[in-house]
């Protein structure tokens, strides 16, 4: 049943209102955490994995958070509201104690292991407060406001970091605040009841045995993401380490890691959102892992910065149908009451190839160098190979 436009018209303000904090978070995950590990900490490698995974830790999580919140009976916004609010408090204790690597790793790593936890209930929100013709195109066009924000914060943000490192100390608290705004707009969101079901946290794994197409496209997922986040989070790494013959700037590396990706991100979300209401979503996701390979094999075969430049162009096009397509795909093909459930652990799986990825890429890094980018390609071509039968069967389906 879709919901009244009154409805309709409150969220979508709000997720463009909520766009403005999220562009300026989106630059702490991506690049800054990262730089100021290598820059200003001279962090090892094992560190600067730790920190990347337990970020992606929250999402294994997941799958404990809708029936932990069916127990307490919170409402679904409220509840996405309050992971806000812990994330800003735990990146204001790294604010508070920046001198400090392994305070600086407890803050960041608890502040995005608890903004992870509200991923579930959103797609949920978005599912009670959206109407499926329009979802795409709604969150597409949220979307291009919080790259364009993110864009601007990023380009003055990155200046500042590269003027003098130290300056990352105050932008800490820049990002609590951005968290904290985040968390009111979510408390003020029209409230959307988390659905029905069991309290057991394992309950969810029901649908992996039972919905084959959810299990296939879980094991494409899992097989394209791990490719892909095994390159992606050692991005950072690759360019601003002189050991690999880079050595970027902090502004060049926010350039290939944020502007560039995030500007042509903008420039094709929306018409990805309108790709994503129509097309056949198996043929959709091949088009997009063919694009997240080729942009991975550019950025660590380029010669130059601007050849690099080009293949994190490609990234931030794929990227562009891509965050769609992450976070609206469960829609497609769950009972809406169960949305939440498949969700959940359609992140867990997010989350252990978020945490095994860093892990992988930085030892690939630094034993094969840009050879990396042969391991991400074969996984992702593999991707593409289990959706095949998939979208065979549903071409016959509609001609038939």
């Amino acid at each position: 049943m879709n919901p009244d436009p009154k409805t309709t018209q409150k969220t979508f303000w709000i997720e463009m209102i909520r766009a403005g904090p999220m562009g300026v978070l989106e630059f702490l995950f991506v690049p800054l955490a990262g730089l100021v590990a290598l820059k200003y900490y001279d962090a090892s490698d094992w560190q600067k994995a730790l920190l990347l995974a337990i970020s992606e830790a929250g999402l294994i999580a997941t799958f404990i958070v809708v029936p932990l919140i069916r127990r307490l009976n919170c409402q679904a916004t409220h509840a996405a509201a309050i992971f806000n609010f812990l994330g800003a408090a735990g990146i204001a204790f790294a604010a508070i104690f920046s001198e400090s690597l392994m305070h600086y790793m407890i803050g960041l790593g608890f502040g995005f292991f608890i903004l992870m936890l509200s991923l579930p209930v959103l797609t949920q929100i978005y599912q009670g407060n959206l109407p499926e013709s329009k979802r795409g195109k709604i969150v597409a066009t949220a979307s291009i406001f919080r790259g364009l924000i993110g864009i601007a914060f990023a380009w003055k943000a990155g200046e500042w970091i590269d003027s003098d490192i130290n300056n990352f100390k105050p932008l800490l608290w820049v990002f609590a605040i951005a968290a904290s705004l985040n968390g009111l707009a979510m408390w003020v969101m029209p409230k959307v009841k988390t659905a029905k079901g069991s309290t057991n946290p394992f309950s969810a794994f029901k649908w992996l045995k039972k919905d084959k197409q959810f299990r296939i496209l879980i094991i494409s997922w899992m097989l394209m993401g791990l490719g892909n986040l095994t390159a992606l989070k050692i991005w950072t790494e690759y360019f601003a380490n002189s050991d690999y013959g880079n050595g970027f700037t902090a502004l060049q590396v926010t350039l290939l890691t944020f502007i560039i990706p995030q500007s042509v991100k903008i420039a094709f979300t929306y018409p990805w959102g309108w790709l994503f209401d129509r097309m056949n979503f198996y043929l959709l996701r091949i088009i997009l892992n063919v694009l997240f390979c080729a942009a991975i094999l550019v950025v660590f075969y380029g010669q130059s910065f601007w050849v690099i430049a080009i293949g994190t162009g490609l990234q931030g096009l794929a990227f562009a149908g891509g965050s769609i397509a992450w976070m609206l795909w469960v829609t497609k093909i769950a009972p809406p009451e169960h949305t939440a459930e498949y969700m959940s652990i359609h992140t867990f799986t997010t989350g252990l190839r978020g945490v095994a990825a860093p892990i992988i890429g930085f030892y690939l890094l630094r034993n094969f160098g840009d050879g990396v980018a042969i391991f991400s390609a074969i996984l992702i071509f593999l991707a593409s190979v289990v959706l095949l039968p998939e979208l065979k069967r549903g071409q016959k389906k509609s001609q038939g």
